[in-house]
């Protein structure tokens, strides 16, 4: 798949290259469940719908840091076939989150948290991205009920059940095992890529002083793993990998 133009919105693309493609409700289910090129395709599709609706609630902009150590990431991955677009929102929360198809978004609040920590940063894009590569966000969002409102998108515009949906998902986190599998593979692939896992363990360890809370990223992280308990499995890790 050709990558995104800079200068071409997600609604150009939707309206030149995927209407077609939406109207086949029925293709985008095979695909998903089809060989690994067609489900990495409808992904991206799918994805482009999710990231304009998002788009259209949170303003989002482009940063020149935010790419350059998202291109030494991208880089070290295997499957080169997966397209990445990485963009900074401004939620006001402490969150990032990873539509399918590979849109990653990082609030400018936690942004700012991580300051000078490269490593930290490359800790969230790298997490984020194992959310997408493992499936987990395609787990969270390409439900049957998500598709048949997104594919209403182009000509109805969202309703405001799929809106409701849509905002609730983003909320909600992963499961622990999930979130563990996630820091896992932030840990291999920041390492691989030249950056310092451990700042896994500083991006929580800063997280924490944040609140009193060892959750402070309220509601999105209110399903998530203890701080504490991430930081230790993410040293573990980094020992076991030495």
């Amino acid at each position: 798949m050709d990558p995104i133009p800079a200068n071409r919105s997600l609604a150009y693309l939707l309206g030149r290259r995927s209407a077609p493609l939406f109207l086949k409700a029925n293709w985008i289910f095979k695909a998903l469940a089809g060989s690994e090129k067609e489900k990495i395709s409808a992904e991206f599709q799918m994805g482009l719908l999710l990231a304009q609706a998002y788009e259209e609630k949170v303003p989002t902009f482009g940063s020149n840091r935010l790419d350059e150590i998202a291109a030494q990431l991208t880089a070290r991955l295997r499957n080169k076939n997966r397209q990445h677009r990485f963009r900074l929102d401004q939620s006001g929360e402490l969150n990032a989150c990873a539509i399918p198809g590979g849109f990653i978004y990082v609030s400018e609040k936690l942004f700012d948290l991580c300051g000078e920590d490269t490593d930290a940063i490359a800790f969230v894009l790298a997490h984020e991205m194992a959310h997408g590569i493992h499936g987990d966000a395609n787990e969270r969002y390409l439900t049957k009920t998500v598709i048949s409102g997104l594919l209403r998108l182009k000509t109805r515009g969202l309703s405001p059940g799929t809106q409701q949906l849509l905002a609730r998902l983003i909320q909600q986190g992963y499961s622990r095992e999930q979130e563990f599998r996630a820091d896992r593979f932030a840990v291999a692939l920041t390492r691989a890529a030249g950056f310092d896992p451990e700042g896994g363990c500083r991006l929580f360890s800063n997280l924490r002083k944040t609140s009193n809370d060892p959750n402070p990223f309220g509601a999105y992280l209110s399903s998530h793993p203890p701080m504490d308990e991430r930081i230790k499995r993410i040293e573990k890790r980094i020992k076991e990998r030495a």
